[in-house]
């Protein structure tokens, strides 16, 4: 690729002061980004050029030229950058050197001089890194502590759900052992209370039989008696008086 020999100032557009976008040309032959002539026209209700101040009677034309220029200047830039070269100012192509301290970033000799850093204070990027380190370091060092007592906290809580588990299975044990105790006395106690009401069924049973023998034997007796008295009464009425 041929190497684009104009800067990024030629470039920019002079309202928002980035490398033309959609450039288009006005019959007064300045040109700007497409979006922002329309927003400028917006504010201003006329269709004036931002710079001269020129009426503009015709729709702004796309400006190849400038457009073709632009992608080049781009596509270049982007080669060096991702060819690992020294750091260069993205809207400039110029090396960074200094460091803007109201807007915390790295500028070029040309960001300093633009609209964008009016009244700002630069310092070498040489003495503003020792001093970023350091509070980088001690960020850092804050951080490594807080993981150190993070991971502290955590071990704590792991231990503390280690004994609760402990103590849990212990409890599930000791439960165990106690309703099986508890259902070994039932078992006992049904087996006895089986048991004595058996022994008690056959005790009243043999008292009842003992019972059923002796009305067996009233109950002959009686029949035997009853039995004589109906002989007696058959007999003549002399044998009868002689009973």
């Amino acid at each position: 690729m041929a190497s684009v020999n104009v800067s990024a100032e030629e470039l920019s557009c002079p309202v928002c002061c980035e490398i033309f976008k959609a450039p288009v040309l006005l019959s007064c032959s300045h040109s700007f980004c497409k979006e922002c002539l329309q927003l400028f026209w917006r504010t201003k209700e006329t269709q004036e050029c931002p710079v001269c101040r020129r009426l503009s009677r015709h729709e702004p034309s796309i400006n190849l030229v400038l457009k073709n220029l632009c992608e080049s200047f781009l596509n270049e830039r982007n080669e060096r950058l991702s060819s690992g070269s020294e750091e260069i100012c993205v809207l400039h192509s110029e090396k960074l050197k200094l460091f803007c301290l109201e807007d915390k970033q790295s500028v070029c000799l040309v960001c300093r001089d633009s609209q964008k850093h009016v009244n700002h204070t630069f310092r070498p990027i040489s003495e503003v890194v020792p001093s970023y380190k350091e509070e980088l370091n001690t960020a850092l060092k804050s951080l490594q502590e807080k993981i150190k007592h993070n991971k502290n906290i955590k071990g704590e809580f792991e231990k503390t759900v280690q004994h609760i588990k402990s103590q849990a299975e212990c409890t599930e044990r000791q439960i165990k052992q106690q309703f099986e105790k508890l259902h070994q006395f039932l078992r006992d106690e049904e087996v006895a209370t089986i048991t004595a009401l058996r022994e008690e069924e056959e005790q009243k049973k043999q008292m009842m039989k003992e019972k059923l023998e002796e009305m067996d034997r009233h109950i002959s007796a009686l029949s035997h008696t009853i039995k004589d008295m109906k002989e007696m009464m058959k007999a003549n009425d002399v044998c009868f008086l002689k009973v």
